[in-house]
């Protein structure tokens, strides 16, 4: 649980220091190589962390005046409402994350080898 609530404030403090999305996810990337204990451990941590910053995050701006952005995105691809945007958001990075801090430990692996 520590570790979740870590990855989340680095997240959350690299979401607002930096303007690019993508630099979120070298949290789980670090906490993969350098913390983990297990494949499943990385990608967990890296899920939860992310999936809720992202949906905490977008939530907040859907509130206050971000709601007709999320539907017209949505419309343009075929979502029905901008609610569901934002779950869907929520879950591509819950995968991203995964999938990103699963490969921290991989790399972790691999250095171990050696």
């Amino acid at each position: 649980m520590i570790a979740i609530i870590a990855c989340f404030a680095l997240m959350l403090a690299l979401q607002l220091v930096t303007p690019f999305w993508w630099w979120i996810m070298a949290v789980p990337f670090v906490y993969g190589v350098w913390k983990s204990r297990s494949a499943w451990d990385s990608a967990r941590v890296g899920m939860i962390s992310a999936a809720s910053l992202w949906l905490l995050t977008s939530v907040y701006q859907w509130w206050f005046g971000g709601r007709e952005i999320a539907e017209r995105m949505g419309a343009m691809l075929g979502v029905p409402q901008g609610g569901l945007m934002i779950l869907i958001t929520a879950l591509l990075a819950a995968l991203t994350a995964g999938a990103v801090g699963s490969s921290g430990y991989a790399l972790q692996k691999v250095w171990k080898r050696e």
